[in-house]
């Protein structure tokens, strides 16, 4: 049988790809790692800071003092645990960790833009007197209100988030939506939790229930309108 050798074009292709994952595994292994978990950690610390004067200054006086220093610890320590995944590039060979918390992390930001915008800092209490908020409140309870607000709210900054992360890198493989889809909901909800306190059981789980949701919803639909723009 006539001996078949390898392409030139394959056996450099291994060669590079070879050599690129030693750079990058000397380089975790140096400084770098240092330097990019300090500013994960600086940068969690500055997050944290931002969502307590966002929901310190709120007009809640059913709130116990140590809700807002209990949500902050939560948020600090979910946001510096998802930026270091996402500065450390961390992968497996099933889960596209990195790309899924930067998802997440844009999109907890997006929420924080939003929440500040928002005329009334009880984001619940403000739904309900919009006409749609009213409307699903009449229609169905207070509960089914608090689950159009979480899936709205959630699939815009989802949708957001996706296009712009999922989308940067072309060729890389491609992220499943629940990964991305869980973070978000992950960074979410104490946001949640902390707007359904004094209210019932039924809207805070319509609450969590509809953000839920609107991660999965949005987060599909921003990569994939990212993927029919590819050829574009």
């Amino acid at each position: 049988m006539e001996h078949q050798q390898t392409p030139a074009e394959l056996r450099e292709g291994v060669r590079a790809g070879v050599q690129a994952t030693l750079r990058r595994d000397v380089e975790l292994r140096g400084g770098r790692t240092a330097r990019l978990l300090a500013a994960a950690g600086v940068i969690g610390v500055v997050g944290a800071v931002g969502l307590t004067l966002l929901v310190s200054g709120h007009p809640f006086d059913h709130h116990p003092p140590w809700h807002v220093l209990f949500f902050t610890a939560t948020w600090a320590g979910l946001l510096v645990v998802s930026l270091a995944l996402s500065f450390l590039q961390v992968r497996t060979p099933s889960l596209q960790l990195a790309r899924s918390a930067s998802v997440a992390v844009l999109g907890l930001g997006l929420a924080g833009i939003c929440g500040a915008l928002c005329p009334d800092p009880h984001f619940l209490r403000w739904w309900s007197r919009t006409e749609i908020g009213d409307g699903a409140a009449a229609a169905c309870g207070p509960g089914c209100a608090a689950l159009c607000f979480g899936l709205l709210g959630a699939l815009l900054v989802g949708a957001v988030a996706a296009f712009v992360v999922l989308g940067a890198a072309q060729r890389q493989r491609r992220v499943p939506t629940l990964l991305p889809a869980a973070l978000l909901l992950m960074l979410l909800s104490p946001g949640v939790a902390l707007q359904s306190v004094g209210t019932s059981l039924g809207v805070f789980a319509g609450f969590l229930l509809g953000t839920a949701a609107g991660c999965y919803a949005g987060i599909a639909a921003g990569s994939r309108l990212r993927a029919r723009l590819r050829p574009l």
